[in-house]
């Protein structure tokens, strides 16, 4: 098995956070102003993995 690396400790984690954000955002116990704000954040995070993340390979 191999070891995890930092970097898969940090992605693990960025997409653990984003996990947070979208299940607040979805949590109907909350005030809508507030569950909105949770969805902009999970948006946020979202962007961030892609960036930090993505590639641009594509399908070829």
């Amino acid at each position: 098995m191999a070891k995890p690396t930092p970097d898969d400790d940090e992605f693990l984690s960025d997409i653990l956070s984003l996990g947070a954000a979208v299940n607040a955002a979805r949590d109907e116990g909350l005030p809508p102003p507030v569950r909105e704000m949770f969805n902009g954040v999970a948006a946020e995070q979202a962007s961030e993995i892609s960036r930090k993340y993505g590639t641009d390979k594509g399908t070829e």
